[in-house]
């Protein structure tokens, strides 16, 4: 789930700057890694290192970058993709070929490849592959069909039909031919990562999300569809539709992962999530709580739209710390339990005594509830808690955590509710209880799938239905025989 970000723009006296500001407002989809790279009419420089966007680059080589009078730029914000952060994988990552090549390529991905191991075998006789980041193999692809194809749509949509089924993403790249950097940005099929572009004072700016549009004083033109591709030079700037087809976007962007302020499918994410809200309250009708607070950070959106509802109180009553880091990129489950007991705190004066309704976006695991805030409004005070969930029942792991194995499956907290037994064949209700009863609350309010897809539209809604983007002969047999089982008893 990195931020990527990627700008054009030949004449810009700030051209690095703007890619600084537009891959900084991507913060929020990472914390381990950073990388900036640019690309001038002499070559590409890439500068990488661990940690957030203003633990790496310093202003100096922003600088530094904009003397070397840049036409393009790339971003990344790394997301953490294993245990240990390791700097061989930051990216943008350089594709190095075994043989002298017309084309440098430099690029940086969102998203996700499926059993590699047969790409990388037939990549690695014409390519060094320097690290073990899903990246580098696709940016060899590109490369290699930039090769057999040019600097074209042509290229893209070899790279496309390659992927299809196995992979999802969405990428930025710099291209360098000997004359000039290019700019490429592409994107699946389906359309199943975030992409979106603008261009703000003669700037095109593509990037993951529109917060970083916003940024930079400029509104989002346009989401990309499936396959849509652009290509930057000095010839300006073209946009191309490489396949027709239905899009299948992943619906948790907009319910949990972006920020606030980007769009999802034309909609501002805040005002999604406040309308999830109002849909819960539409479902459940009424209430116990004397007030209503959220689950701080993501849940404020479905919390303002349950008190809306409800026609009661909201309290900002439970405060996420200054030291409290975003706990779900948290690869190991002991650190993230442990992260989770920092993260909040609570406003004793206004939750002691009363019926709490409290509003967030998702339980995936529930250690965030369990471990951290539920247990700092009980301990405030708080006699009753409803926790109100904008998403539904997660039944199934995203699928880039399938090569975990089956404890991706078994730590989600509906799974774990029914440990030794069947989730696949309970109402709504019983889910609810048994989570309630996981987590430490009083009761649970999933939202209902009709209700959320009235909201959010269509698209993968694969932690609640196995709508995953990835083709069938690509599933674990592991998770083959739960989403058969799924189907079995949810289609009764």
């Amino acid at each position: 789930m990195d931020g990527i970000v990627g700008v054009y723009g030949a004449k810009d006296k700030n051209l690095v700057s703007k890619a600084y500001l537009a891959t900084g407002a991507c913060q929020h989809r990472g914390k381990a890694s950073t990388g900036l790279a640019v690309g001038t009419r002499k070559g590409i420089y890439i500068h990488k290192g661990l940690g957030r966007i203003a633990e790496v680059i310093e202003q100096n080589l922003i600088k530094v970058f904009q003397d070397l009078e840049p036409v393009a730029a790339i971003g990344n914000i790394g997301y953490t993709k294993r245990k240990t952060a390791e700097k061989v994988n930051v990216e943008p990552i350089e594709i190095h070929a075994r043989k002298p090549s017309k084309y440098k390529v430099v690029l940086t991905m969102d998203g996700y490849l499926l059993k590699e191991e047969d790409l990388r075998a037939e990549l690695e006789p014409d390519y060094v592959l320097d690290t073990d980041n899903k990246t580098e193999i696709l940016g060899a692809l590109l490369h290699k069909y930039i090769m057999e194809e040019g600097i074209t749509f042509d290229a893209g949509r070899k790279l496309v039909d390659k992927l299809h089924g196995r992979a999802t993403f969405a990428l930025v790249a710099l291209i360098y031919d000997g004359k000039e950097t290019h700019l490429l940005c592409l994107n699946d099929d389906l359309a199943f990562e975030p992409f979106c572009f603008a261009t703000i004072d003669g700037v095109f700016v593509a990037s993951s999300e529109s917060c970083s549009h916003r940024r930079l004083n400029g509104n989002t033109q346009k989401e990309y569809e499936g396959a849509e591709m652009t290509v930057c030079s000095s010839k300006g700037c073209e946009t191309r539709r490489l396949k027709n087809g239905g899009g299948l976007p992943d619906v948790f962007q907009g319910v949990y992962f972006g920020s606030v302020g980007s769009i999802f499918k034309g909609k501002e994410i805040f005002q999604l999530r406040r309308e999830l809200g109002l849909a819960l309250v539409d479902y459940y009708k009424s209430s116990k709580a004397d007030i209503v607070i959220p689950n701080p950070e993501s849940g404020w959106g479905v919390t303002v739209g349950v008190a809306e509802g409800l026609k009661k109180q909201l309290f900002p009553a439970l405060i996420k710390l200054p030291q409290a880091v975003r706990t779900f990129q948290e690869g190991v489950r002991k650190t993230r339990h442990q992260e989770v007991g920092l993260k909040f705190g609570g406003g004793d004066s206004l939750l002691r005594g009363r019926n709490v309704a409290m509003g967030d976006d998702s339980i995936v695991r529930g250690s965030v509830s369990e471990g951290g805030s539920v247990w700092v409004v009980y301990n405030a005070g708080a006699t009753y808690i409803e926790m109100w969930v904008s998403y539904g029942p997660m039944f199934f792991p995203s699928f880039k955590e399938w090569h975990r194995g089956r404890e991706c499956l078994n730590e989600l907290a509906v799974q774990r509710a029914f440990k030794g037994g069947n989730p696949y064949d309970k109402s709504q209700e019983e889910v609810n209880r048994a989570v309630a009863k996981l987590i430490g609350v009083d009761e649970v309010k999933y939202n209902d799938r009709p209700g959320i897809e009235r909201v959010t539209g269509s698209g993968s809604f694969q932690a609640l239905d196995a709508s995953y983007p990835i083709d069938e002969k690509y599933w674990p047999d592991w998770l083959r025989a739960e989403v058969e089982k799924f189907s079995r008893y949810r289609s009764r």
